[in-house]
């Protein structure tokens, strides 16, 4: 490929234009965009970045090139469309340098394929992760759930008066679906949970929440915790001892089930106490580890 750099085109802003990209021996990133496609699939909205990138992936460089207009087709947040390094806020300016790091990250995995919507992972030792691309909802879905969400929010969007429809929830929102199936058994290379059944895990999904950085960078964080393959699965046990604890504490004090007036037996403070304790004895059993867990 050819890379002559002595007919540089820029932007008053110091970006590169499509001129730059043909002068210098690639291809101009409109031919490589689909704009009359669905630009939020994972794939096509990974293709944006490739395209205005092609440079740094030939030269093996961190992507460094904010796209063009084309993210005005999707639901990235407005502020991240152009850049205007003289008035974006450090914020703005963070986040675009962490899209170009989770999509370089996507795009330069070989643990990492991707279908539509669908992010398939192939963690270290080698169980599979996967989860669905929700730019709309700032999250991640259970896969094979976000297209039929977005054919409701297209629906929705053509309603009369479209603007006082409040948006559909996405119900797998913060969902990974992982190969193990319901009712797993904790892989044996995960220190003291290893080979020890679930008790309370009837999905095949994980709930993955907490994360408290910005959707580029939970999306880094939670692609390399699915690549990792450990910690992902004592968080997910964690939680599991943590329901056994809690399903315990009901079955002792209220076996019958919950009453109507359950909200006058115990205070505010005295359930959050209660709760808290919970925490507690997971965290014990979760440090102890071993079969009592499973009793």
């Amino acid at each position: 490929m050819k890379k002559d750099k002595t007919n540089k085109k820029s932007n008053s802003d110091g970006t590169k234009t499509n001129e730059w990209f043909i002068e210098n021996g690639y291809t101009d990133p409109l031919e490589m965009i689909a704009h009359n496609g669905n630009l939020e699939l994972a794939d096509a909205f990974l293709n944006i970045f490739v395209a205005y990138n092609q440079h740094n992936i030939a030269e093996g460089k961190v992507w460094d090139t904010w796209p063009e207009w084309e993210l005005c087709f999707t639901s990235m947040n407005d502020d991240l469309h152009f850049v205007n390094k003289e008035n974006d806020s450090p914020e703005i300016l963070a986040e675009r340098e962490h899209w170009l790091a989770a999509m370089q990250f996507l795009h330069d995995s070989d643990k990492i394929s991707i279908e539509q919507y669908t992010i398939t992972i192939k963690g270290n030792f080698g169980n599979t992760f996967s989860f669905d691309f929700a730019l709309a909802n700032q999250g991640w879905g259970a896969p094979g759930t976000f297209a039929e969400h977005k054919k409701v929010l297209d629906a929705d969007g053509l309603k009369p008066k479209a603007w006082m429809w409040s948006p559909i929830p996405y119900d797998s929102i913060h969902l990974v679906g992982h190969s193990l199936g319901s009712y797993w058994v904790c892989p044996e290379h995960v220190p003291k949970h290893g080979g020890e059944s679930t008790i309370y895990t009837p999905d095949d999904t994980f709930c993955i929440t907490g994360m408290e950085g910005n959707y580029p960078s939970n999306l880094i964080s939670l692609m390399q915790l699915c690549i990792d393959d450990r910690h992902i699965w004592s968080m997910q046990f964690g939680n599991d001892i943590y329901q056994q604890i809690r399903i315990e504490w009901w079955e002792e004090n209220w076996a019958t089930g919950r009453p109507e007036d359950f909200d006058c037996q115990y205070t505010k403070e005295e359930f959050r106490s209660i709760m808290d304790g919970w925490e507690k004895e997971a965290e014990k059993r979760i440090e102890q580890g071993g079969k009592q867990n499973e009793k």
